[in-house]
C-alpha cells in the first residue's frame, strides 16, 4: 500500500514536469515563431542550419546544460526523463525537413510551429494528464485494492452518464485513445458489436468462435450511409464478420452529399438475408450527421425490429447531445431510450483533451466489465467531478444556443444559402419557438443563382433529348459556373478568417453540384474556443458587409462582357482561380488584326510585356488590379478584383484602356518596337546571304566564270526554281520573317475580300485622336473622352509620331 508521502511526491513531480515542459515550449515557440524577427538563422531550432542533418532515429544526447536547466526550474529529473523532456519540448532532433500528411515536404520551422499548436493545457487538462500517470500507479497496488478503486470509479461515472443522457440501467465503456477521434469512435462501435455477438450467439461465440456462425447463421452488420467511417476491414479482422451492408439512401436532392437510411429498402434486404439463412446482428444508425445534421428514422427501424427480426440497434451522432438538455424533447428521449447502445465523443463537445470516447449500452447477460475497462473511466471521473453535471449541461446548451443564433443571423441574409433548408426564415422562427430543435451543424455558402440556372438548363436539355453539342455546351457552362462559385466562397473564407477562428468555422467540399461551403458545428468547437454569442454576431455582421461586395462583383461580371464593344483595344480573356470580375488583355494596335488563337510566340511576348507594365502602373492607382496568366492563349493579362459598387465598372475599364494607350505610345515601347524591327532586318539580311551562298554552292564554280558559265548554262540550263531567289519580308504585326513569294500569294488571295478584324477601330478619327492626345496627357476626365482615347490606339503607325515629336 502506498504511503501518503509517496503519493503526494509522485503527484507533485508529475505536475512539476508538466509545468516545466509547457513553460519551455511556450518560450521556444516565442523565440522561433515565424513571425518573430529575433530568431537567428543559425539557431538550432530554426531549421535553417547549414550543418549536417540529424538522424530521425536518434534523439539528442543528454547534456549537462539540459541537466542544469531542469535543476534550475526546481525539478530534479533522472537522465531518462531529461531526455524524454527534451524530445517533448523540441523536435529539432527530427531533422531539418518534415513530411506533411499529404506527402509534401514543408519547411521544418513551419512544421515545428504547428506541432506546438494546442499544447497549452488548462487546469483540467493538466489534471487529466496527471490522472493518466496515476492510473499506472494504481496498477502497482494490491489486487483487491486496485479493483476496489476501479469499481468505485466505474460505478460513479456510470451513474453520472446514465442520468446525464437519460439512458437508465446502462453501463459505460470508455474506448482506448487512438490517433484520431474517428478511430476511437470505431473502437466504441466495435464494443457494441462484441456485445451484440454475446447477446445473439450467447456463450457459443466465446467457446466455438466461427463455428457458431456456421451453426446459427452468419452475422450481418447493417451500416447507415451517413456513417463516414469504413468499418468493414475492422470487423473482419477483429470479429471475423464479412457481411457488412451499407444500406441504401433515401433518394433526394441532398443524397449525393449525405444520405439517410431508406427503411423500405432495409426491410427488403432484411427479408433477403433471413431467407438466405443469415442472422441480422446489429444496425448502426446516425442521429445528427456530421455534414447536414440529418437523422436516420430510428422510430421506423424500431418498428422493423419489432415486426421482422431481433437485432442490436446502435446509434452515434451529434444529436445525442440533446438528451442532456434540462428540458429535452420528449419524443427524442422516448425513441433513443429504446436503442441498445450509443457512442458519442463527449470529450470533443466539452473541449476536454485526453478523455476517451464514451459508449453507453444496455446490460447483457453474461457480460461484466473487466478491471481495465473499469479503470479506463478514471479520466471521466476527474472531468465530471471538476465540471459537475450542471456545467456540462451548460456547455452543451451553449453550443445549441450558438447554432440557433447563427441560424437566425444567416436566415436574415438573402445572399446566403443554408444547404438543406428550403425556407431559412420560417425554419429559424420555428426553432426559436421551440417547435424544432436547433441544428447541430449548419452548412452555408454564397447563393450563386447562375449555378441553379445552369443546372436547370442542363436538366431541361437532357429531358428534351437535345443534340449532343448543346448538352456539351451546357455542361461546360455549368462547370464554369460551379468553379466560379467555389472561387467566390473561397474568397469569402479568407475575408471572414478573423471572425471564423473563434467559432471554429471552416470550409468543406460537398461534391457534386454543391462545391465549397462553410461548416459551423458549435458542438465540436464552442467549448475549445470559448465561443459565445458576441462571436456569432460579429461574424454575421462581417458576413453581411462582405456579401455586398460579392453581390456587386457578380453583377459587374455579368456586365463585363457588354463593355468590350466600347473598348476595342481590350480583349476579355478566360482565367481560372479568380473570384474577381474577370481579366482583360490590352492588345497593341500592331497585333490587334490577328485572331488570339493565331498569336505566335513573339506576339505573345509583346502582349505580355505591355500588359505587365500596364498592371504595374494600375496597381499604383488601385491595388485591386493584379497580373495573371491566361493559359488558353499563353499571355499575361490584367485581372480585375472584387468590386464594391457596380457603378464603378465602366470607369475601371476606361482607366485600363487609357493607361494601355499611354504605355503603347510611350517612348520606351517605341524603342522596344524599333529594336524588334532592327533585329528583323538583320535576320532578313542574314537569311538572304545564306540563301545566296547556298545558291552559289549548288550552281558550282564553273557557272560563275564569265565565258565558261554561259557555255555550261547553255549545255545544262538551270530550272526556274533553282534560279529564283526568294526575298524576305519582316512582318511587323507578327514579328516573323516571311518569304516574299508566300507574302505575294497571300496578298493576291486577299485582294478580293479584305480581312475584317472584330476589334478594329474606324480609321477616320486618327488625326483627331492625335491632337486630342497632345492636349490631354493624362486619363480622360469624362466618358465623352473615351472614344478619342480608343481611336488613338487603333494604329501604331499613326501613334508613333505623336510620342516621338
Amino acid at each position: 500500500m502506498a504511503t501518503s508521502a509517496e503519493m503526494s511526491g509522485t503527484v507533485q513531480q508529475i505536475e512539476s514536469i508538466i509545468q516545466t515542459i509547457e513553460s519551455k515550449i511556450e518560450v521556444s515557440s516565442q523565440q522561433h515563431s515565424p513571425a518573430s524577427n529575433s530568431s537567428s538563422t543559425k539557431s538550432e531550432d530554426s531549421g535553417l542550419d547549414d550543418g549536417p542533418k540529424k538522424s530521425v532515429s536518434s534523439a539528442k544526447p543528454i547534456s549537462r546544460k539540459s541537466s542544469r536547466m531542469s535543476q534550475s526550474s526546481g525539478v530534479s529529473l533522472p537522465p531518462v526523463l531529461e531526455q524524454l523532456e527534451h524530445m517533448i519540448i523540441s523536435d529539432d532532433w527530427l531533422g531539418s525537413e518534415t513530411t506533411s500528411p499529404t506527402g509534401l515536404k514543408q519547411h521544418a520551422q513551419v512544421a515545428k510551429t504547428r506541432s506546438r499548436e494546442g499544447q497549452k493545457l488548462s487546469e483540467l487538462g493538466r489534471t487529466l494528464v496527471t490522472s493518466a500517470s496515476l492510473k499506472s500507479y494504481i496498477d502497482l497496488l494490491s489486487s483487491h485494492h486496485r479493483q476496489s478503486i476501479a469499481s468505485w470509479l466505474y460505478g460513479n461515472v456510470n451513474h453520472v452518464f446514465s442520468n446525464l443522457f437519460r439512458f437508465t440501467d446502462s453501463q459505460i465503456y470508455c474506448s482506448e485513445p487512438e490517433a484520431t477521434i474517428s478511430l476511437s469512435m470505431r473502437n466504441g462501435i466495435g464494443h457494441a458489436v462484441k456485445l451484440a455477438l454475446k447477446s445473439s450467439y450467447g456463450t457459443d461465440y466465446a467457446t466455438k468462435g466461427w463455428k457458431a456462425f456456421v451453426e446459427q447463421g452468419a452475422p450481418v452488420v447493417y451500416v447507415s450511409p451517413a456513417l463516414h467511417m469504413d468499418i468493414s476491414s475492422y470487423l473482419a479482422s477483429e470479429f471475423g464478420i464479412s457481411d457488412v451492408t451499407i444500406l441504401p439512401k433515401i433518394e433526394s436532392d441532398l443524397s449525393e452529399i449525405e444520405g439517410r437510411i431508406d427503411h423500405q429498402q432495409f426491410e427488403k434486404i432484411l427479408d433477403e438475408d433471413l431467407g438466405a439463412g443469415k442472422k441480422p446482428l446489429i444496425l448502426i444508425g446516425v442521429v445528427g450527421t456530421t455534414i447536414l445534421g440529418q437523422n436516420d428514422m430510428i422510430s421506423k427501424i424500431l418498428e422493423i425490429r419489432e415486426n421482422k427480426a431481433k437485432f442490436w440497434l446502435h446509434i452515434t451522432g451529434q444529436a445525442i447531445a440533446a438528451l442532456t438538455f434540462r428540458e429535452p424533447n420528449n419524443i427524442l428521449v422516448h425513441v433513443l431510450s429504446q436503442v441498445d447502445s450509443m457512442t458519442f465523443p463527449i470529450a470533443l463537445w466539452l473541449g476536454i483533451p485526453s478523455a476517451p470516447v464514451v459508449t453507453l449500452h444496455k446490460s447483457v447477460e453474461g457480460y461484466k466489465a473487466s478491471y481495465r475497462e473499469k479503470l479506463d473511466s478514471l479520466p471521466w471521473w476527474v472531468a465530471s467531478s471538476y465540471l459537475s453535471g450542471k456545467k456540462i449541461v451548460d456547455m452543451i446548451e451553449n453550443a445549441f444556443l450558438l447554432s440557433k443564433v447563427m441560424l437566425k443571423g444567416l436566415s436574415a441574409i438573402p445572399e446566403v444559402e443554408i444547404v438543406g433548408v428550403e425556407n431559412p426564415v420560417d425554419f429559424a422562427n420555428r426553432v426559436y419557438k421551440n417547435k424544432f430543435s436547433a441544428p447541430t451543424v449548419l452548412i452555408f455558402k454564397y447563393n450563386y443563382v447562375s449555378i441553379k440556372n445552369a443546372i436547370q438548363h442542363h436538366k431541361n436539355l437532357i429531358q428534351k433529348n437535345e443534340d449532343h453539342d448543346a448538352i456539351s455546351i451546357a455542361e461546360k457552362t455549368l462547370q464554369d459556373e460551379l468553379e466560379y462559385g467555389d472561387y467566390l466562397n473561397a474568397w469569402l473564407r479568407d475575408g471572414l478568417l478573423p471572425e471564423s477562428l473563434p467559432l471554429g468555422i471552416d470550409t468543406i467540399e460537398l461534391g457534386g453540384n454543391y462545391g465549397i461551403a462553410f461548416r459551423f458545428c458549435p458542438l465540436e468547437h464552442a467549448a475549445t474556443f470559448s465561443s459565445h454569442i458576441d462571436h456569432v454576431q460579429r461574424f454575421v455582421r462581417k458576413l453581411t458587409d462582405i456579401m455586398r461586395i460579392v453581390e456587386s462583383t457578380v453583377a459587374a461580371k455579368l456586365k463585363f462582357s457588354e463593355l468590350k464593344d466600347d473598348f476595342p483595344s481590350l480583349v476579355l480573356l478566360p482565367i481560372r482561380n479568380w473570384a474577381g470580375i474577370g481579366a482583360v488583355c490590352y492588345i497593341p494596335s500592331i497585333v490587334k488584326e490577328t485572331n488570339p488563337e493565331d498569336w505566335n510566340l513573339i506576339q505573345k511576348q509583346q502582349i505580355s510585356h505591355l500588359n505587365l507594365e500596364l498592371v504595374h502602373q494600375l496597381k499604383s492607382v488601385d491595388a485591386a488590379f493584379s497580373s495573371g496568366d491566361c493559359t488558353r492563349y499563353g499571355v499575361s493579362c490584367v485581372k480585375f478584383g472584387m468590386l464594391s459598387d457596380v457603378k464603378d465598372l465602366h470607369n475601371l475599364v476606361e482607366m485600363v484602356a487609357q493607361k494601355g494607350k499611354e504605355i503603347e505610345n510611350s517612348q520606351q515601347y517605341l524603342d522596344s518596337l524599333a529594336d524588334l524591327i532592327r533585329h528583323g532586318i538583320e535576320a532578313a539580311n542574314k537569311a538572304l546571304r545564306e540563301e545566296n551562298d547556298q545558291r552559289l554552292q549548288n550552281e558550282g564554280m564553273m557557272r560563275q566564270l564569265p565565258i565558261m558559265g554561259s557555255l555550261v548554262n547553255w549545255w545544262s540550263p538551270l530550272t526556274p526554281e533553282s534560279q529564283n531567289i526568294r526575298g524576305r519580308a519582316f512582318n511587323l504585326k507578327t514579328g516573323e520573317m516571311q518569304e516574299t513569294d508566300v507574302l505575294f500569294k497571300s496578298k493576291k488571295n486577299s485582294d478580293a475580300t479584305p480581312p475584317i478584324t472584330k476589334n478594329e477601330t474606324p480609321q477616320v478619327p486618327h488625326e483627331v485622336s492625335s491632337s486630342k492626345l497632345e492636349e490631354e496627357p493624362s486619363s480622360p476626365s469624362s466618358e465623352s473622352d473615351v472614344p478619342v482615347a480608343e481611336e488613338a490606339v487603333s494604329s501604331a503607325e499613326e501613334a508613333k509620331p505623336v510620342e516621338s515629336s
